[in-house]
Parts: C-alpha cells; sequence; structure tokens
C-alpha cells in the first residue's frame, strides 16, 4: 500500500477497485434482492390461507437449516474461488429468504408491510448502483465526498417518493422516519463496509468480497427487521391500549390486507 493510500480514508477505492464494486458486486447483490421480492410474492400467493403447523411447519423449520446451510457453503465456497456454485447457491438462498419471511403474514395483517421491507431493500441497493452510474470514476473517490453525499441523499428521496406513491402512504410523521432508517441501515454498510472488504482484500477473489459483504447486509437487515418489528409492536400497544391519537393503518396498501377485510365482512 502506498503512502497516499494509507492517508486517504477507509472507503476510498481505486479503479480497479471501484470497476470491481461497481460491475460485480453491486449488480449481484441487487439481482438477489430482485429474486427475494420475487419469491415473496409467490410464497405469499401461493401460501396465503396457510397456518404455521403440520407439514408446513416441517417445511418451514427444514427452508430455515437450508438458508444456514447455503449461507456457510457460499462463504466457503467462495473463499476457495469456486463462483459458478456460489452464484447458484446464492440466487437458491435469495429465493428461498421469501419463504422465511412469510409467518409474518400468516399470523398477522402485516402482509402489505413484508411487501414493503422487501421493496426497500430493493431501493436501498438501487440507490448505492445508481450512485455509482451517475458519478462512475468519481464514486467514493478522493476529494468526491460530497458529491456521493449529496447523490445519496436524491436516491433516498426518490426511492421514498416512489415507496410513498406505490404503496399509497397517509401516515408520513410514522411511515417516512422508519422507512428512511431501514434504507440507511442497508445501504451505508454496504457502501461503507464494502469499500473496506474491497480495499483489505487485494489478493481475494471478487465472489469473496462479495460473500463478506452479503453477509454484513444480512446482518444489518436482520437489525433493521428486529427495530422495525419493535416499532411496530410498541405501536400496537399502543393502540391495544387504547391511544386513538395513533394511527398505524397509513403503513398500509388503501385497501388493507386480507385477513383485516375478511374479519370486517364477518362482523
Amino acid at each position: 500500500m502506498t503512502r497516499k493510500e494509507k492517508s486517504n480514508p477507509g472507503y476510498v477505492l481505486n479503479d480497479a477497485q471501484r470497476n470491481l464494486f461497481l460491475k460485480r458486486i453491486l449488480p449481484t447483490l441487487f439481482f438477489g434482492s430482485i429474486i427475494w421480492l420475487i419469491s415473496e410474492l409467490v410464497f405469499s400467493y401461493t401460501f396465503q390461507n396457510v397456518q404455521l403447523s403440520g407439514m408446513f411447519l416441517i417445511i418451514y423449520i427444514i427452508a430455515i437449516i437450508t438458508e444456514v446451510g447455503l449461507f456457510i457453503s457460499i462463504y466457503f465456497l467462495s473463499k476457495h474461488d469456486k463462483m459458478v456454485i456460489s452464484l447458484f447457491l446464492y440466487i437458491l438462498f435469495s429465493y428461498l429468504a421469501g419463504l422465511i419471511s412469510l409467518p409474518i403474514a400468516i399470523y398477522t395483517e402485516f402482509l402489505t408491510q413484508v411487501h414493503m421491507i422487501v421493496s426497500l431493500t430493493v431501493g436501498a441497493n438501487l440507490i448505492i448502483i445508481l450512485m455509482g452510474f451517475i458519478l462512475r470514476q468519481k464514486y467514493f473517490a478522493s476529494g468526491h465526498f460530497w458529491g456521493n453525499f449529496f447523490i445519496f441523499l436524491l436516491g433516498l428521496v426518490l426511492v421514498e417518493v416512489v415507496f410513498i406513491i406505490g404503496f399509497n402512504i397517509h401516515n408520513y410523521l410514522l411511515t417516512v422516519p422508519l422507512t428512511l432508517g431501514y434504507i440507511c441501515t442497508i445501504a451505508l454498510p454496504i457502501m461503507f463496509y464494502g469499500a473496506k472488504v474491497i480495499r483489505k482484500n487485494k489478493e481475494a477473489s471478487w465472489i469473496f468480497m462479495f460473500a463478506k459483504i452479503q453477509g454484513m447486509m444480512l446482518l444489518s437487515l436482520i437489525i433493521a427487521v428486529v427495530v422495525v418489528v419493535i416499532v411496530l409492536l410498541i405501536i400496537a400497544l399502543a393502540i391495544l391500549a387504547g391511544d386513538s391519537s395513533v394511527d398505524f393503518s397509513g403503513i398500509s396498501f388503501s385497501g388493507g390486507s386480507r385477513k383485516k377485510k375478511k374479519k370486517t365482512l364477518d362482523i
């Protein structure tokens, strides 16, 4: 490492590192998030009337064990530069992720919120890709921090506007801070940890760098989902306690969930 590289912040990339990050790693992460969104929609439609018991419970437990095995396998296979099999397992891992999130929709009225979380993950990846497309050689380059910063903010705004229009959001005070925080929790670790991984693993293959960045993305995703669930539970408890000033219905499609409609008709 040269003296100039040592003096640069840990996220500054040279041309080769930047091309690796923008042309291989980020598109692969984005492709995986698209597969997750598709599978989540497919599984939620296929198992819309199922209960987490009996045979489906067994299938779900097997799916969780399989996901853990796939994640470990991707890491070790990529470490030995097994690119094709690692990418295949990553596609399978992303697809099964749609099944893992299904119980949230089965046992609550939050099917729409599950769609939102997965959609925002796609949006977070898309922001980083758009940054690279717009900035090109200035992406995470020395002396261009503010350019990166303002493009990232612009991406946040665009994704948020599309999100609000697409999901017909009305409760802005609740939804906007929650979704912006979620996007940042996913996007920022990918950008900064991703740059750090690339700078420190010069001899490793790109697929191994990708596996390490994917691991950090999953950790960030878990943390973000846990925080979102905690916030939603607090709001739900406030509603149950009779606080009529809290409106939770804004975080949904205008029509609400299937289960909510069914309950209303039964009454």
